[in-house]
């Protein structure tokens, strides 16, 4: 059993579509690299995808990690300073360096799961929701209606008024969703 999961695994590694942009861990997300900033690379760059670093990055050290900008461009960034949190997606579109510009979203749900990156509870929608294990269409439905009509949630305790929802099921989410909890809050 042992062989074959290393058979297995050996397969596997070359046809991972993250492996070799991954940072120390090449292509295994441990436990080290989920403490690092996972971001996602797309656009105009020699080689998008999803780069780790050791600490938040800004937008111009994303987009120079890619090897360089396609065409070897110049790239110049209004607000090259500011740091990126986890689970962000930086494009780079445009075809000349005179209408370059630099697009930064979040990273869609299904990709944060993938990588183990959590997904806000507050902001989650029921498709979202749906991908979560332990949560059905139906229960997702029930927490964001409950959610539009007693407004955010601000406790973890506040999602057991979900019906369907018990303090186990709080705690199997958890490890899946994020609650931010806002300036207002006491």
């Amino acid at each position: 059993m042992l062989g074959l999961t290393i058979l297995l695994t050996g397969l596997f590694r070359p046809f991972h579509p993250f492996g070799s942009m991954l940072g120390p861990s090449r292509g295994n997300l441990t436990s080290e690299s989920r403490h690092q900033c996972i971001i996602e690379v797309a656009g105009a760059v020699e080689n998008p995808g999803i780069y780790t670093f050791d600490k938040p990055p800004t937008a111009y050290q994303v987009i120079q990690s890619t090897g360089s900008p396609i065409g070897e461009r110049r790239l110049s960034l209004d607000t090259p300073g500011d740091t990126l949190d986890t689970g962000m997606r930086v494009e780079l579109q445009g075809s000349s360096a005179e209408c370059a510009q630099l697009i930064i979203t979040p990273m869609s749900y299904r990709k944060r799961l993938v990588l183990g990156i959590s997904i806000e509870l507050n902001q989650a929608r029921v498709e979202d929701l749906d991908m979560i294990p332990g949560i059905s269409h139906g229960l997702a439905r029930r927490i964001v209606e409950f959610r539009e009509s007693h407004g955010p949630f601000k406790t973890w305790y506040d999602l057991r008024c979900v019906k369907g929802i018990g303090p186990k099921k709080v705690e199997s989410f958890r490890s899946y969703l994020s609650l931010t909890q806002t300036r207002n809050q006491k």
